[in-house]
């Protein structure tokens, strides 16, 4: 009696193997970019939302708003007093908290309420690095969002700085106290984050 077990030879397990190498080399790039941008839209959702909620709590304990904020280290000391602080950075007004986002304020005045949200109109922004120290790694691979971003922080809100008033949805930081001071920052992406 024969044996008519039959196995695959070399040359059907390399061309398998050659397949699922294709296959795999087109689709990890999408499934990284598309994590990456997953962790920047939960990032920036929570940097919000915890700005938003350390004013509120500042506001109803401490009676302190955005009008009661007359410069960066100011600023920088109302959101600190509510958050888990890793490192101070007192020379340019930023902490990074206990997610390793780093947090950097700027305040030339009280925080305003302006008319809309173009950062050239506010007293108060908060550069937020959702990445920390961690460098630009979502930046890298894709233009449709970075790790920078920019909020504004009103009297008694906090909101996203979305872009120049003339439309283009690019707006550069006028002053070196932030993280990114060269050419123009995407922050209009932060609609497309936040929804």
């Amino acid at each position: 009696m024969k044996n008519s077990k039959r196995g695959f030879t070399l040359a059907e397990v390399l061309v398998t193997l050659a397949v699922i190498g294709v296959v795999a080399a087109l689709t990890i790039p999408t499934i990284i970019q598309s994590s990456s941008e997953k962790q920047a839209k939960t990032s920036v959702k929570k940097a919000l939302s915890v700005m938003n909620q350390v004013l509120a709590m500042s506001i109803a304990e401490d009676s302190v708003s955005g009008s009661s904020i007359s410069n960066s280290a100011e600023l920088k000391n109302l959101f600190a007093n509510y958050m888990k602080v890793l490192a101070y950075d007192n020379v340019n007004n930023a902490f990074t908290s206990s997610d390793g986002m780093i947090y950097t304020f700027y305040a030339d005045d009280t925080c305003n309420d302006p008319d809309d949200d173009d950062p050239a109109d506010a007293n108060c922004i908060i550069e937020i690095d959702i990445n920390g120290e961690n460098g630009s790694e979502i930046a890298a691979n894709t233009s449709s969002y970075s790790d920078l971003y920019y909020l504004i922080v009103k009297d008694n809100t906090v909101s996203p700085a979305n872009g120049n008033s003339d439309g283009s949805g690019n707006w550069a930081p006028s002053t070196t106290h932030f993280r990114a001071t060269a050419g123009d920052v995407d922050n209009v992406a932060l609609d497309a984050l936040l929804n």
